[in-house]
């Protein structure tokens, strides 16, 4: 039975996000709550933060350079993860099978890490789960995590129509650029708003300290163009 690393960092995807981030709300201390919008994908999860001494369960933008500075952190699959925490996913994997042919396609192209996952979860006759096919794209490349998701479509959940603006800070126009088109800070921002998932994170507002006037402004190839103007509030 392989023993699982007591000090471990995964790396967060759109795909696993929920499932971590369910985790770590249940464990995070509440020193690190104000940090919750901040978890987003491409981000790493850690076992525990190694400095703060309260075991906050926090974790990093970017793996670069913990691995050298704390070489203790050993990185761990998503299934490595369920096992450590006893977490479920939900819904249950589904027993699916691909042609030989795809899965020497598959090992080929893979690195020895995904190798060795591709051994351990996918059978020599195809046999794998729906689960294991979502892993295997959150490992790949940006070459693969295309190929791998027009081959298994079924194994993938709908994308949201709505783009995700968790990771983007307040402003959407940054301060500098503000001032130097002489418009209020922050003139357009993120909606923030817990209390409406449907704005939270995937709206954003326009400033009241100016007006604005939507128009319509000619078509272009994919329909009418649309436009928003500022102008300034004149006492």
């Amino acid at each position: 039975m392989n023993k699982h690393p007591e000090k471990w960092y995964i790396q967060v995807t759109k795909e696993n996000m929920k499932e971590l981030n369910r985790w770590r709300l249940s464990v995070r201390t509440e020193s690190a709550a104000r940090y919750d919008s901040r978890f987003i994908p491409g981000c790493y999860l850690l076992s525990k933060y190694p400095v703060d001494g309260e075991g906050s369960y926090f974790y990093v933008k970017t793996i670069e350079p913990f691995p050298s500075k704390f070489p203790e952190y050993k990185e761990i699959t998503l299934e490595q993860f369920r096992q450590i925490t006893n977490s479920t996913p939900n819904p249950m994997p589904k027993t699916i099978q691909i042609s030989r042919q795809l899965l020497n396609e598959y090992y080929d192209a893979a690195t020895t890490q995904q190798r060795e996952y591709l051994s351990e979860h996918f059978k020599l006759d195809g046999t794998t789960t729906d689960e294991a096919i979502r892993e295997l794209h959150a490992m790949a490349c940006d070459t693969w995590k295309p190929r791998i998701k027009k081959n298994h479509p079924d194994c993938f959940p709908e994308e949201s129509k709505y783009f995700d603006f968790s990771g983007v800070d307040d402003g959407i126009v940054s301060q500098e650029i503000s001032n130097k088109l002489g418009m209020p800070n922050s003139f357009i921002q993120v909606r923030n708003n817990n209390n409406n998932p449907e704005t939270h994170h995937c709206s954003f507002y326009l400033s009241s300290e100016v007006n604005w006037e939507f128009k319509q402004d000619g078509f272009g190839h994919k329909g009418p163009i649309f436009v928003l103007i500022p102008t300034k509030k004149l006492s």
